[in-house]
């Protein structure tokens, strides 16, 4: 009971302090709600506070927003003023671009045009030049023509007026000179040809001395003639003459000595003494003569064998019997050359050092020569002349009716004569090559050479003629040019040249 009691004293004990602790407390409490409320109230003051900040911020925030909207939209509103400025200068630009690209093709175009105009313009004027051109050309030829006709006929006046016409339209107009209708005439016109019978017999050998003014000509009856032209005439001096000799060729040596090959068998030699006769005792029927050595030799052709001359003693030093027999002697690269009745070629550099070719025609070649530009002509019995020019192509000319007797190259210019009476001109460098007749004579043409210009060819006849023969156009221009005497009068001009050309003169300043 008494723990009770001590139990209930101490548990109102407890409580009483208890509850004083607990008032205490709850002052406490009271105190801090009082003080908690207080904040609160501060609180909720600052909270209004800060809410009334908040919300004008927000108001201002919203306010810059709209106003960074509006701005955005003003600054978009620019950006699409600034775009679209932007697409009209690049379209302004595309079409000033265009523009110019337009402008500068209708420029094109129209340079162009005036280019293709100016183009059309001169190949009509050029047109108009060539037809002309060639009018005048072919009006050279038929002047050339009349010229060749009316001349024959004695008005030699007239004759020389046209041919030095047709002269001068050839020439000034690049025509060709030596087609036949303007060449022959210039050669009529001018005099060109002189002739003089000389030989008895028929003359088989021509040769100029190296002074180019003395021609050794020789003769099937044993005549050994030195001819000179002295003021337009022929002078003639006898060198030899025997009817027992038949001379087939001829030799002018440097010291002045003659030198004749009869195909009896003899080599007779003239100079400024007495004649001398060597007898040929191995060489059978000799018919050729040709240098070596420089001049320093003198070879002798048979038909079965060959011989050497030393031409400072005038002796025979060598002689060679061939396993061939030889129907043509020439030379070619300056020595002997060879060609046989088989078909074949021997290049003579030494008696002992013959070469063995075979000929490249299947006809008897009876004559042969080489240019210094390449180019081998073939000539042979029945006419035919074979060009072989400087590519190895061959041409075959046609001209002769007879066996081609003599061949000779001056440029690209081809000479030869033949048993047909015919001495002709190929100009080897046309592409179709013509032959042009310089001479026609009433017999064989058996040989030929130049003088030493160049100016003249000097043939020998089987009827023993002499002809010389100008060939150099400066030569003969200038001598037509002399023997034109006046100029056509209207009525001539018209007659003969027609209406149409314009008149010109044919002698005076127009030369």
């Amino acid at each position: 009971m008494a723990a009770l009691l001590l139990t209930t004293a101490a548990t109102g004990i407890y409580l009483h302090l208890s509850d004083g602790k607990r008032i205490k407390e709850l002052e406490s409490q009271m105190s801090e709600l009082r003080q908690q409320d207080r904040k609160s109230v501060m609180d909720r003051r600052v909270s209004k506070q800060m809410e009334e900040i908040a919300y004008g911020q927000q108001l201002l925030s919203e306010e810059r927003s709209q106003e960074a909207i509006r701005q955005s939209e003003i600054a978009q509103a620019a950006t699409l003023r600034s775009e679209a400025e932007r697409q009209r200068a690049v379209q302004a630009q595309i079409m000033a671009e265009a523009s110019a690209l337009e402008a500068k093709q209708s420029y094109e175009m129209a340079e162009h045009q005036r280019k293709e105009a100016n183009e059309q313009r001169q190949q009509a004027v050029s047109a108009k030049l060539t037809a002309d051109t060639l009018n005048y050309i072919s009006l050279g030829r038929t002047l050339g023509l009349q010229s060749y006709t009316i001349y024959r006929t004695g008005d030699t006046e007239i004759g020389n007026m046209l041919a030095y016409a047709a002269y001068r339209f050839t020439h000034d107009y690049g025509g060709d000179i030596y087609v036949p209708a303007v060449f022959q005439s210039m050669m009529q016109s001018a005099g060109a040809r002189q002739s003089w019978s000389v030989h008895d017999g028929r003359i088989t050998g021509t040769d100029f001395f190296p002074n180019g003014k003395s021609l050794l000509t020789v003769s099937t009856l044993g005549e050994m003639f030195l001819n000179e032209i002295r003021n337009g005439q022929l002078t003639t001096r006898r060198l030899f003459a025997d009817k027992a000799f038949c001379f087939r060729d001829a030799f002018a040596s440097r010291s002045g000595k003659s030198y004749a090959v009869s195909q009896t068998g003899h080599l007779v030699i003239a100079g400024t003494g007495q004649p001398e006769v060597i007898r040929l005792e191995r060489l059978t029927r000799p018919f050729r003569l040709e240098i070596m050595n420089n001049g320093k030799e003198l070879l002798i052709i048979g038909e079965h064998n060959v011989a050497l001359l030393d031409l400072t003693t005038d002796k025979i030093t060598t002689t060679r019997q061939l396993d061939f027999n030889v129907v043509c002697g020439t030379r070619r690269n300056n020595s002997p050359l060879l060609f046989d009745d088989k078909g074949r070629m021997h290049q003579v550099r030494s008696l002992d050092n013959m070469t063995d070719e075979r000929v490249p025609v299947s006809e008897k070649v009876t004559c042969f020569a080489s240019s210094d530009n390449g180019m081998a002509a073939y000539g042979t019995a029945d006419g035919t002349i074979y060009l072989i020019d400087r590519r190895g192509r061959t041409h075959r000319l046609v001209g002769h009716l007879s066996q081609v007797t003599k061949l000779k190259f001056y440029g690209q210019r081809l000479y030869s004569s033949g048993n047909d009476k015919k001495l002709l001109l190929w100009m080897t460098g046309e592409n179709q090559i013509r032959p042009i007749t310089l001479l026609l004579t009433n017999s064989w043409l058996t040989d030929f050479t130049f003088d030493d210009e160049k100016n003249f060819i000097w043939s020998g006849e089987a009827n023993g003629t002499i002809t010389q023969y100008l060939i150099s156009l400066p030569l003969i221009s200038e001598r037509l040019r002399k023997n034109v005497k006046r100029n056509f009068t209207p009525d001539e001009w018209d007659y003969y040249v027609g209406k149409g050309i314009p008149y010109r003169k044919v002698k005076g300043n127009s030369e």
